[in-house]
Parts: C-alpha cells; sequence; structure tokens
C-alpha cells in the first residue's frame, strides 16, 4: 500500500468536502458525519500498512527462517478496532522443534486466535458497561458506526475476565488526627441462585468537606468485595491505612455501619483506636418498625438512648410487644430487641460522639446499586464481582480503559518497526501529490491562508524529503 497517495487521496476527499459546505451543497453537521466515516477509513488502511510491515519484518527475518517454517502464506483474519472492521492477511508458521503452530504477527500485536474484537474496542465497552447495560454500551460505542455493534454476550465475557488493579497509595504518608471508615453492602442478583448474594461497600475518608450546598468525603478510598470474602477485604483496608497514614498521629478512627457481623468484624483488624458507631439511620427504621402501633413508647425509647439508659429502652420494648398479638408485629419488636442489644456500644459511642454521621447508604446506591441491583438483571458471581470492582475503581479516580489496556500491553511481544517502516518509505517514488496541479479549482482552496493547503503543502514537502 503506497502510504502518501493514501493520505494524499483521504485529504482531498475531505477538502472535497469542506468545499461542499461552502457551495452550499452539505451543512456542517452532515460533513462533520463523513469526517469521521474518512477517518476511519484512514485508521483502517493504516492500521492494515503497519500489520503489512511487520509481517513481511517477520517473514523476512533471519530469526524466523531459524526456528519457524512457513505452513501459509495470505490466511486472512478479521478483527474490529476502533475504525471499525479490519481485514489482513497475515503467514501461518510452525516451530521447527516444538512443533507448535502460530500466526506470529498476531502474537506481537496481541490478537488471540479466536479473537473477534480488538483490545482497543473491548476497553472502549468495558468503560461504557461500567455506567450503563451491556446493551446500552454496545449501542453508544457503534452510534456513529454500525460496524462496532458487538453482542451484550461479547461484553459480559470481556467484563467476566477483567478485574481491576488496585492502585497504591503515594509513599508519602499523611498526618491526621482522624479517621473515618463506613460499610454496607448491596444486594445482587445471582443466576441459579435463590438468593441474592451481598456485595460488600467500605470506604475510608478524613471527614465531609461542605463546597457551597454540596457535601464531598475528603480523600476518600473505596474498596470493595463479595460476600464470603470479607476478611480479605478488611486485610485490604488495613493494609492502606498503615501505607497511606501515620497511624501513631491519628487519635481516633470511627467505624460506622448497621451493625452487621461482618462490619463489627473489621475491629479485630482495625488499629486499636477504632470505635464503632451504629448508624443512625437503621437505628431508627428498627425502632419505628417496633413502635409503629405504640408511638408515644417511640419517644420514651429516644428518651432512654439519650440517657444511656439501656434498661429502659428495654423495657419500653418489651412493652410494645405485649400490647401487640400480631405475628408479624411481635417478630419485629423482637428482631429490633436483638438488634440493639447486640449493638449497644454502637449506640452508646454514638451519644458520646455526637455529630457523626454514617452515609454509607447513599454511597452503596450510587456505587454499587446504581449498576447492580437498581433495575432487573441476574449476574454470574465472577460478573457480579468484577463490576463492582470496576465501579470501585471509577469512583477511586481510576480509568478502566487505561487500565485494560495496561494489562493488554504488558503481554505483548515487543514490536520494533521503525526501520521497517523508514525502509518501505524509502522505496516509495518522490513525486508530486495527485491532484495538487489541479487543486485550486476546489473554492475553498482559492487565495488565502488555510490549514487545509498548511496540510497538503506539508505533505508535499514530506514527500519530498523521503
Amino acid at each position: 500500500m503506497d502510504l502518501i497517495r493514501l493520505v494524499e487521496e483521504k485529504i482531498l476527499s475531505v477538502v472535497n468536502e469542506m468545499s461542499k459546505i461552502f457551495e452550499g451543497e452539505i451543512d456542517y453537521l452532515t460533513f462533520e458525519v463523513r469526517l469521521k466515516k474518512e477517518l476511519d477509513s484512514l485508521g483502517r488502511d493504516l492500521l492494515q500498512l503497519v500489520l503489512e510491515t511487520l509481517e513481511e519484518k517477520i517473514h523476512e527475518s533471519e530469526e524466523r527462517k531459524r526456528e519457524w517454517k512457513v505452513v501459509r502464506r495470505r490466511d486472512q483474519k478479521a478483527i474490529l478496532t476502533i475504525f471499525g472492521q479490519l481485514i489482513y492477511e497475515r503467514s501461518y508458521y510452525q516451530h521447527k522443534e516444538s512443533k507448535q503452530y502460530a500466526y506470529l504477527v498476531d502474537e506481537q500485536i496481541g490478537i488471540t486466535p479466536h479473537a473477534r474484537v480488538g483490545p482497543n474496542l473491548k476497553a472502549a465497552l468495558l468503560e461504557a458497561s461500567s455506567k450503563m447495560s451491556y446493551e446500552e454500551a454496545t449501542v453508544q460505542e457503534s452510534s456513529y458506526n454500525p460496524e462496532l455493534k458487538v453482542s451484550r454476550q461479547t461484553v459480559a465475557l470481556t467484563v467476566n475476565k477483567f478485574a481491576p488493579v488496585k492502585s497504591l497509595p503515594p509513599q508519602e504518608k499523611r498526618h491526621v488526627r482522624t479517621l473515618y471508615i463506613e460499610a454496607d453492602e448491596d444486594h445482587v442478583r445471582i443466576r441459579d441462585h435463590k438468593r441474592k448474594k451481598p456485595s460488600l461497600l467500605i470506604y475510608v475518608h478524613e471527614g465531609v468537606s461542605e463546597e457551597g450546598s454540596r457535601r464531598r468525603l475528603k480523600n476518600a478510598k473505596y474498596f470493595t468485595k463479595p460476600w464470603g470474602k470479607s476478611k480479605e477485604l478488611w486485610w485490604e483496608v488495613l493494609d492502606y491505612l498503615e501505607a497511606r497514614y501515620d497511624l501513631s498521629k491519628v487519635e481516633r478512627i470511627y467505624l460506622l455501619g448497621d451493625g452487621a457481623s461482618w462490619i463489627r468484624a473489621g475491629l479485630q483488624y482495625l488499629p486499636p483506636q477504632t470505635i464503632f458507631i451504629l448508624d443512625k439511620y437503621h437505628l431508627e427504621k428498627y425502632i419505628q418498625m417496633a413502635t409503629a402501633h405504640a408511638p408515644e413508647l417511640k419517644r420514651l425509647i429516644h428518651r432512654g438512648i439519650k440517657s444511656l439508659n439501656k434498661e429502659a429502652v428495654l423495657t419500653h420494648l418489651h412493652e410494645a410487644l405485649w400490647r401487640t398479638d400480631e405475628k408479624p408485629r411481635r417478630k419485629r419488636i423482637v428482631e429490633t430487641i436483638g438488634y440493639i442489644e447486640r449493638n449497644w456500644d454502637g449506640i452508646e459511642n454514638g451519644v458520646k460522639h455526637p455529630g457523626i454521621g454514617c452515609s454509607a447508604e447513599g454511597h452503596v446506591s450510587h456505587i454499587l446499586a446504581a449498576r447492580l441491583s437498581s433495575r432487573p438483571m441476574a449476574w454470574s458471581l465472577q460478573g457480579a464481582e468484577n463490576m463492582a470492582a470496576m465501579r470501585v475503581a471509577v469512583a477511586n479516580g481510576e480509568s478502566i480503559r487505561k487500565q485494560y489496556l495496561a494489562m493488554q500491553a504488558s503481554i505483548l511481544f515487543p514490536v520494533e518497526i521503525k526501520e521497517a517502516v523508514q525502509e518501505k518509505l524509502k522505496r516509495l517514488p518522490k513525486r508530486k501529490l495527485l491532484g495538487v496541479e489541479n487543486i485550486d479549482n476546489v473554492p475553498l482552496l482559492r487565495g488565502g491562508h488555510n490549514l487545509t493547503r498548511v496540510a497538503l503543502k506539508s505533505l508535499n514537502e514530506f514527500n519530498a524529503v523521503i
């Protein structure tokens, strides 16, 4: 493929479309769509040129001739790239000793034998799928190029195989007096499971800052794990605390949550200056549930909590139990009694340390539930775990796209094509740009100084150099 001819033809095509705007033949929006189409076409052609150059280099290399024999030439491969579908030819080789078969150019660029979607497009789909459904992600990525439409199964498979890498905290430790650790869980529907599975969320922060009418957590860091991995999650949180903060300077760490056993278990892992505070929102839900038929008892229970009189609180709850014969209501009251007894230390700490609220419910809703459970859907276990990890990565300011591409790049064979490309360019004929002699008949280019003329001139000068 002639690189210079390729580029000049695309430029002239674009210039011709530009002239149509000024002649009133098309409008700007139409030009924008046509420009996208031309650039996508150019992108595919340039990718094909690169692959042809790589294929030629591999085929002619002494190392290849020494170790690999040619089985077939010109096998076609179709791969969906961010520019659309790319079809290229490559050679099929067999290793002379191991008898292994391989398309060496595919291995160099990271294309697996059965892959139909390229890494860059997969990265874009991953990023989109962390915000919307798999189907919506495919529609979004193909909105301007129908060739980019892939199945939702393709997106699901990509999600199932990708788990974001945990980012490392800065080496310099922060000095703060108080830290807050909040925890809650989302409940996710899993295929072939009767019950929903919890997806756990923990986040560490340094308090709340006021930004006008908005409240924002200071230096928040989010963590997630599926149910059954709570111990791993707490070890991860502790590792972060030790790496991020000088814990000898931290006077108090507040652990806030709804009293679930896995949250309270965090006290076994966290530094000794940690105290548990029961989330007031969940406490109030239990009290309201137990006293709906006797509102005056609700006021007495609140008074008992404020005065830290556990005995009085339990007495009022037993009175509420005595006042009803309804089995469902009695069951809820018994649950409330057990809840308060199990979490009295957290209630007491909340009274002793007023003004400390828990926002875990809202964060779970925004980070996990918004994608995992807010709409009717069922996940695979791996898909739910990876999606939760992606949502948390985004909340931590990390790029899913960059992470995925970095992972792909780490497994690629190194490719040195600079010399091969330069040699191929040297073989191109030194000539004038096709059509430049008559280019002034394009209305856009008559007279004046514009970017298109500069681009064409530069391309012509480049051609003269090589």
